[in-house]
């Protein structure tokens, strides 16, 4: 962007993830590509393509299962928890779920990344120095 200081951060890593009551109802047989084709999808909003980016990795087939938007963090989670659909999550939203066994992987290896930048504006302050600094540290720290 024109007048902005663009920095990667990183990459923040998706899985397919579903309640188990879900995966033994529409995915007995594992998730394959007829199942995903009818099985229901959590998406947060009609912008988000993590889904069709997941779907696009198994198929060059054009599927349109149906989806719920769900357009708040927390209650996106919990809609996939609940086995509303499989949705895409990083771990930090995840991993405690699975540990309690309410959500589990769909499937086991096929991950959608998204690269995260951080822009500011070319003017520079101490402030602003200071605060990109915290955000790219913790970035390094936290993400791939």
């Amino acid at each position: 962007v024109q007048g902005c200081l663009v920095r990667r951060l990183g990459r923040m890593r998706y899985r397919a993830m579903a309640s188990p009551a879900l995966v033994a109802r529409r995915f007995p047989d594992g998730a394959s590509v007829d199942a995903l084709a009818v099985a229901p999808v959590v998406c947060f909003d009609r912008l988000d393509r993590l889904q069709e980016r997941y779907l696009q990795s198994r198929t060059r087939r054009p599927i349109k299962p149906p989806r719920h938007y769900v357009p708040a963090s927390a209650d996106y989670v919990e809609a996939i928890r609940l086995g509303m659909g499989w949705g895409m999550l990083p771990p930090a939203q995840s991993e405690s779920l699975e540990r309690t066994g309410e959500l589990v992987e769909l499937d086991g290896g096929t991950t959608v990344d998204v690269v995260l930048y951080w822009q500011q504006w070319k003017l520079r302050s101490p402030r602003l120095d200071a605060l990109a600094e915290a955000v790219t540290s913790a970035a390094s720290a936290q993400l791939g």
